[in-house]
């Protein structure tokens, strides 16, 4: 990889490093939404609440992600990158796996534990690594093409699981030594866990680009200073952080019920429903995230300091009407095109997020501030949406067949303070940016 005058790897290698990150990052979100699909076969088996389901999809994933992603951002911010990625999609992948032993509650949310430890490594390292390998001008959509990994991840994983589901029913289960039979949700997780400990060596393929704009040699800036930045800046970091939090907590939590809710009120099978929304997530996902970097790059260029906030706030106001109607609409047709045209915009925020963290942040705090970032939208977004989705159903209207009122509501909650949350913080990331790009001049 010989770089080019302005010091970023060559075009073609800076892509095959995209398209390499982003099938990386699918398979993260196989390994997380898999388990949405497969929840009524789960919930039947363990004889668990909604609430519990939602602790499972929530936060047993996204506390240790969370904790482990502030330790593997000081890593990414000093260290090897490509290493630091490969031991993360190992162990992730491991996990995924070994969660088809799984035969209670606890022991299945311990290994959805582990998973999270593993996917920590890669949000911080992987959006270092392009943010010194495109230039400022081209960084929103590179970083918008590698976040197809999440709509194409959850796409490719409901379309699996639901092609899984029906091969099961057609085989035996399967004895497994020590552990008993291995029913169909077992088989699921073994046969998306594997091919990703494949992947960890096409990662090792990868070489570390130059960094960017670094300083005191290339060592780790004390935690200190990092913490300093980030309060002088804090109402531009908080306005993208918690804003796109809340469309997190609205997207992952209706995607983690999405086979109850077609279940109890159209009465599709989760095999149907992951082959139908996994076909129009693989079109509507990546035609968002597109959208949003076309956008703020755009908006760039005209220079306008504020182009990734006035992105970002095209996501709420396009899907609040939408996401209210979605869960009282009668017609089961009607509701995918709805679900469809949704989709297009809670997918739109990711990239354009990550890219605006970036150019408002040294190179050597980069990873520290997408951890925070990560921190904010799991928590609010895998932990809360999933649990708040769970517990509304199950305690505030006591009843299974309330689900549509649970999405309502949330909807009705986390949409407006989106849109709120981003025009707080509007002019103090225009004024973060403009900082930034003072201080790259003058060194």
């Amino acid at each position: 990889m010989s770089p080019n005058q302005d010091g970023y790897p060559r075009p073609a290698y800076a892509w095959y490093m995209v398209i390499l990150l982003l099938i990386i990052y699918t398979f993260s979100f196989i390994d997380r939404q898999i388990l949405g699909l497969l929840g009524p076969a789960i919930k039947a088996d363990f004889g668990i609440s909604d609430t519990e389901f939602g602790l499972l999809t929530g936060f047993a994933f996204a506390l240790f992600y969370t904790f482990f992603g502030l330790f593997c951002a000081r890593i990414a911010d000093s260290k090897s990158r490509r290493l630091l990625i490969a031991a993360g999609l190992f162990l992730w992948s491991l996990m995924t796996a070994a969660s088809s032993l799984a035969r209670s509650y606890s022991s299945l949310f311990l290994m959805r534990m582990g998973v999270g430890v593993g996917e920590a490594a890669l949000a911080p390292a992987a959006n270092s690594l392009l943010a010194d390998s495109f230039p400022k001008k081209r960084l929103a959509t590179a970083l918008s093409v590698y976040s197809m990994g999440i709509p194409m991840g959850s796409a490719i994983a409901f379309i699996v699981g639901g092609a899984v589901i029906d091969l099961a029913e057609s085989l035996p289960d399967v004895e497994v030594p020590g552990f008993g039979m291995m029913g169909s949700w077992q088989k699921a997780f073994l046969m998306v866990g594997i091919p990703g400990l494949l992947l960890t060596l096409m990662m090792l393929t990868v070489k570390e680009p130059i960094r960017k704009g670094a300083t005191q040699g290339g060592k780790s800036i004390p935690v200190r200073d990092v913490i300093k930045h980030v309060k002088d800046r804090g109402r531009a970091y908080a306005g993208v952080c918690l804003g796109v939090s809340c469309v997190a907590a609205l997207g992952f939590g209706t995607l983690s019920f999405l086979a109850f809710f077609f279940y109890r009120y159209h009465g599709m099978n989760p095999a149907d429903v992951g082959k139908t929304f996994g076909t129009i997530s693989l079109f509507t996902g990546p035609a968002g995230l597109l959208l949003g970097g076309f956008l703020a790059d755009r908006w760039l260029a005209q220079g306008k300091k504020d182009a990734h906030i006035r992105a970002l706030l095209v996501a709420p106001v396009m899907y609040l009407v939408p996401s209210l109607a979605l869960p009282f609409i009668a017609d089961t047709t009607v509701v995918w095109w709805v679900l469809g045209f949704s989709n297009i915009f809670i997918n739109l925020p990711s990239g354009i997020a990550f890219a605006a963290l970036q150019i408002i942040t040294p190179n050597q705090m980069r990873g520290q501030v997408i951890a925070l970032y990560v921190l904010a939208t799991n928590i609010i977004g895998y932990g809360a949406g999933p649990l708040l989705i769970g517990a509304f159903t199950d305690h505030l209207f006591g009843d299974e067949m309330l689900l549509n009122y649970s999405l309502a509501l949330v909807a009705a909650i986390t949409t407006p303070l989106s849109i709120g949350l981003l025009l707080w913080g509007r002019k103090a990331f225009a004024k973060a940016l403009t900082e930034e790009e003072a201080r790259l001049n003058a060194d």
